[in-house]
C-alpha cells in the first residue's frame, strides 16, 4: 500500500469506512452499557432525563469499579533481568529507570481507563514518543516532556482497526482519530505545507462525515460551535505490513500530511485489552458488561415495578351498616388503647396493592444469580465474608481467584506488552535523561540514565520485564503477609539470623502494627527505654537463649445470622409460601455476618 498513491488511499478509506460501519453496533451498545454504569442523574446527555428508565440499583457501577480495583488498583512496576549473569547490574539500573518513567507518565492511570473501558468492550493503549507527531494530546498533560516515552488511552469512538481480519496479527490497519488546533498543524514541521493549506477547520465536535455521536458528547446537550479556536481532526494509520505511520485528515482522501517509518517495537504503537475469552473468527471480544446488561436491565425492572406496587398500596378501614359507633371509637383509639367494641366482626382494614410476594422472590434470585454471573461480586469487593466459617471463606476466595485467574493474567500480560514497549522506546531515545536514587545501607546514591549508557541493541540483552504490584493489598492483607514472613521464615531462622548479627527490630513491628491496623495507641502501650536511633547493635557473639513456645489453639463457635446469600434463600423461602425451620428463624433474628 502507498499512502502517496490517490488510488491506495481511496481504497484504504473505503476498508476503513467499512470497518468502522461494522464497529458501530459496538460503539452504540457500549454507550447504554456507560450511561447505565453513570446511572440515571449524571447529567442529561441529549436524552430528557424524565424519559430514560431510572436505574435504582446501580449493579454495573458496582460491578465495573471491583474490577478496576481487583485488576488494577496500583501503579505497575518491573522487574527486568537478563539471561547473562554479568548484566545484572545493568539490568537493575535499567529497572530503576524504567520504573520512574512509568512513575513520570501516571501508567497506572492508563491501565485503569483501560481496564474500564475492557469492562464494557475492549481497552486500547497507544504507546509513543510524545513529540512523534504521531499523536495530539487533547489536553495539557503537564507530566509529559516532549520526547519521552508515552502511553495514553485510547476511546473505541476514536480507535479503528481491520474488522476484516479474524485475529489481532493479521490486522493490515489500525488508526486512532483525535484534534489538534489548526494553527498548531500549521506551524508544524513534520506536516506537509501544501496539504495543510487544502484543508478546512472546523470548530463543530460533531463527527460529520459518519453522523455518528461519540459517547463524550453524552452529557453535552446541545451542541453547538464552541471550541476556543477552530480544530482539525486528524488520523494516525498503523500499516504492520508496510511498517508505517501515515497522518491523514479524517474522511478526505488528501495527500498525507506526514509519513513516518515506525521504528519502534514490531507490534506497532497500539496494544488492546479483553477481560474475557475471544469469540471465533471474530476479532471483537465479548465483554463482561455484555453478559451481565441483561440481569442488571431485569433487577432494576423489578425493583422499579414494586416501587410501584408499594406506592399504590393503602389500607382502608371499612365497618358494616350499624356499626357506626364502633368505626368511631376504633378511630379515636391510640396504638395500645383498649377499646369496647360491640361486634368486631364488623369492623376491619382492608389491604390493597403491594409489592407482590412472587416478583420479590424473583428479585432475590436474579440478584444471587447476577453475583454468581459477576464471579461473587460481594467476594471481590470485600463485602463481608460469604459463609460461616474462616476456612469456608478461604475456600470460596480461592475459588473466585480462579475466576479472576483469567482476567488477572490478560491485564499482567496487557501491562507487560505496555512496560516493555515503553522500555524500548527508553533505550532507543537518544535524549532523554532519568536521574535515579536507590540506597544501600544507610547511604543514598544517585545516578543517571543516559543516552552515552546505551550500547548495542535492546533485544540483545534478552531483558526479562514482569510487571508486579498491580492488585490491591489491603492493610490487613500486608499485615498478614508480614506477620507469616516473621512466623514461618525468621523465627524458625532465629540462630542463623543472630549469627548473621541480624535482629527483629522489635519497635519497628510495633510502629508498622499500630500504623497498618490504623491503631495509633498500641505505641502508647508498648514503651522502649531507649529510641530506636540510640539502642545498642546486635551482639551476635551472644549464644541466643533457648525458648519455649506453647501453642494452643481454642476453636468457638459463635452463632451469627448468616451471610446475604443464605439469608436471601430464607426470605424467598417465605414469600414463596414456605415455612422455615428454627434454626434458619433464629438466623434471620440475628445480626448479619460481616
Amino acid at each position: 500500500m502507498n499512502p502517496n498513491s490517490e488510488l491506495d488511499r481511496g481504497r484504504l478509506l473505503k476498508s476503513i469506512e467499512t470497518s468502522r460501519r461494522q464497529m458501530r453496533p459496538f460503539r452504540e451498545i457500549r454507550s447504554k452499557m456507560v450511561r447505565d454504569y453513570v446511572g440515571t442523574y449524571y447529567g442529561s446527555g441529549s436524552t430528557n432525563v424524565e424519559e430514560r428508565q431510572e436505574i435504582i440499583m446501580n449493579l454495573m457501577y458496582q460491578t465495573a469499579e471491583t474490577y478496576t480495583m481487583s485488576l488494577a488498583a496500583n501503579r505497575p512496576r518491573v522487574l527486568v533481568t537478563s539471561k547473562h549473569p554479568q548484566l545484572s547490574w545493568f539490568s537493575h539500573h535499567f529497572q530503576m529507570s524504567l520504573n520512574n518513567l512509568i512513575e513520570e507518565v501516571h501508567l497506572e492511570e492508563v491501565l485503569r481507563s483501560a481496564v474500564l473501558d475492557a469492562f464494557f468492550c475492549l481497552g486500547v493503549v497507544k504507546v509513543y514518543t510524545a513529540d512523534a507527531g504521531l499523536v495530539q494530546l487533547e489536553g495539557t498533560d503537564e507530566w509529559v516532556d516532549p520526547g519521552k516515552p508515552f502511553a495514553e488511552s485510547i476511546s473505541l469512538d476514536d480507535f479503528c482497526f481491520d474488522m476484516q481480519a479474524t485475529h489481532w496479527r493479521k490486522i493490515r490497519y489500525a488508526l486512532n482519530k483525535y484534534r489538534v488546533p489548526y494553527e498548531k498543524i500549521k506551524n508544524d514541521p513534520i506536516y506537509d505545507p501544501d496539504v495543510v493549506k487544502a484543508i478546512s477547520p472546523s470548530s463543530d465536535h460533531l463527527d460529520n462525515h459518519t453522523g455518528e455521536d461519540p459517547l463524550r458528547n453524552m452529557n453535552k446537550g446541545d451542541r453547538h460551535d464552541d471550541d476556543l479556536e477552530p480544530n482539525v481532526e486528524l488520523m494516525d494509520v498503523w500499516l504492520p505490513r508496510e511498517q508505517l505511520v501515515v497522518t491523514m485528515v479524517t474522511g478526505k482522501n488528501l495527500p498525507p500530511l506526514s509519513v513516518m517509518e515506525w521504528n519502534g517495537p514490531e507490534n506497532g504503537p497500539f496494544h488492546t485489552l479483553s477481560l474475557c475469552t475471544d469469540v471465533p473468527d471474530q476479532i471483537i471480544p465479548v465483554s463482561p458488561a455484555m453478559n451481565l446488561k441483561g440481569m442488571n436491565d431485569i433487577i432494576n425492572g423489578l425493583l422499579r415495578k414494586q416501587r410501584r406496587q408499594a406506592q399504590r398500596q393503602k389500607d382502608i378501614p371499612f365497618y358494616q351498616a350499624g356499626s357506626e359507633e364502633d368505626a368511631r371509637r376504633l378511630g379515636r383509639a391510640s396504638d395500645g388503647e383498649w377499646t369496647r367494641v360491640d361486634n368486631p366482626e364488623t369492623v376491619n382494614v382492608l389491604k390493597m396493592g403491594g409489592v407482590d410476594q412472587g416478583n420479590q422472590s424473583f428479585g432475590f434470585q436474579m440478584r444471587d444469580l447476577y453475583d454468581r454471573m459477576a464471579g461473587n461480586l460481594q467476594m471481590m469487593a470485600g463485602l463481608g465474608p460469604s459463609s460461616d466459617t474462616l476456612g469456608q471463606d478461604k475456600l470460596i476466595h480461592g475459588a473466585v481467584s480462579k475466576r479472576e485467574a483469567n482476567m488477572q493474567y490478560r491485564v499482567v500480560d496487557f501491562a507487560k506488552n505496555i512496560c516493555q514497549d515503553m522500555g524500548w522506546l527508553l533505550w532507543n531515545d537518544m535524549a532523554t535523561n532519568i536521574e535515579n536514587e536507590y540506597k544501600v545501607g544507610t547511604s543514598t546514591f544517585r545516578t543517571q540514565w543516559t543516552p552515552e549508557m546505551r550500547e548495542g541493541d535492546f533485544l540483545q540483552y534478552n531483558f526479562e520485564l514482569e510487571p508486579y504490584s498491580m492488585m490491591y493489598k489491603s492493610p490487613s492483607e500486608r499485615l498478614n503477609n508480614l506477620t507469616n514472613f516473621i512466623t514461618q521464615v525468621l523465627m524458625p531462622m532465629q540462630q542463623n539470623l543472630q549469627q548473621s548479627g541480624g535482629m527483629i527490630d522489635i519497635q519497628e513491628l510495633v510502629e508498622i502494627n499500630a500504623e497498618l491496623l490504623d491503631m495509633p495507641r498500641l505505641k502508647q502501650i508498648v514503651k522502649f527505654e531507649e529510641p530506636k536511633g540510640d539502642r545498642p547493635g546486635p551482639t551476635p557473639e551472644q549464644p541466643p537463649q533457648p525458648q519455649k513456645v506453647v501453642r494452643e489453639n481454642i476453636r468457638r463457635s459463635v452463632p451469627t445470622g448468616g451471610t446475604q446469600e443464605s439469608r436471601s434463600n430464607v426470605m424467598q423461602q417465605v414469600l414463596s409460601g414456605g415455612q422455615p425451620n428454627q434454626q434458619q428463624v433464629a438466623q434471620m433474628g440475628r445480626s448479619q455476618a460481616g
